[in-house]
């Protein structure tokens, strides 16, 4: 279990009785929300970026952009099993808006390196640059 998140951190998206009502005090399923976010958030960094050193990160080392969009797909995963007066198409809002960020990042959007550490150099397989293509000689028949 990651320490990235924790259940507690929900409650800025989330008001407490809220979410206690559709987790119904179970923790550990919003525990599972979170770490399927993370999950999710590794898939899209780690092809660019360091995601060991990122989720490493505790308290106010942590980006908080993703901290923010970890928790609106976290909130997102949670709502989904019930939803007793939370405002449905602002967390659909903010799930996608987190979504699309993140398939930016996965495109090719750069972020800053203090917060988002790329992947070391040595660490990455780095494809052949050059190739090149031959054939067998042209064969003429004569008849």
């Amino acid at each position: 279990m990651s320490n990235y998140i924790e259940v507690s951190e929900l409650y800025t998206k989330v008001k407490e009785v809220e979410l206690k009502a559709i987790i119904q005090n179970d923790e550990g399923i919003a525990s599972t929300a979170i770490e399927t976010a993370i999950e999710f958030a590794e898939g899209k960094l780690g092809k660019y970026y360091d995601t060991d050193a990122i989720f490493a990160k505790t308290g106010n080392d942590r980006s908080k952009l993703l901290v923010d969009f970890i928790k609106d797909i976290a909130i997102w995963k949670i709502i989904c099993l019930a939803n007793p007066s939370i405002d449905y198409d602002d967390c659909k809002f903010r799930y996608q808006e987190a979504v699309a960020w993140f398939q930016a990042v996965y495109d090719g959007m750069k972020l800053s390196k203090k917060n988002f550490p790329p992947i070391p150099e040595d660490a990455e397989e780095k494809p052949a640059k050059n190739f090149s293509i031959t054939s067998n000689p042209k064969r003429e028949n004569r008849f």
